[in-house]
């Protein structure tokens, strides 16, 4: 179950290229575990928000942000030991969504 709701908002959040309302909400309720819709943060506009989610359903892993190798657009990575997840995408926070999401859905798989 948990698996296919990430496979669902993976491609979403590799879509987006800004803030969105209903896919905050949609990673609220599916990862955040959060019921309210009034109490959803901005996922796809905040860093923090990001990092926060990132230390919450991920303890342990470490996360960077930067820029990719053309040094056009943001880049992300999210890390335990050898296993790592990158991302780049047009803000940085749609690009740490995307490495939490891969990260999550590789948890939720058993890799």
């Amino acid at each position: 179950m948990v698996a296919r709701t990430l496979k669902t908002l993976l491609p979403q959040v590799k879509a987006a290229t800004g803030r969105d309302h209903d896919l905050d909400l949609a990673i609220a309720h599916a990862v955040a575990h959060i019921t309210h819709d009034e109490a959803a943060p901005a996922y796809t506009a905040s860093v923090d928000a990001c990092i926060a989610l990132i230390e919450h359903t991920l303890p342990g892993w470490h996360w960077h942000v930067g820029y990719g190798p053309d040094g056009v657009f943001p880049y992300a990575s999210v890390r335990k030991g050898r296993t790592q997840f990158e991302s780049q995408a047009s803000t940085v926070p749609l690009a740490l969504l995307t490495a939490l999401l891969e990260a999550r859905l590789s948890v939720a798989d058993g890799a």
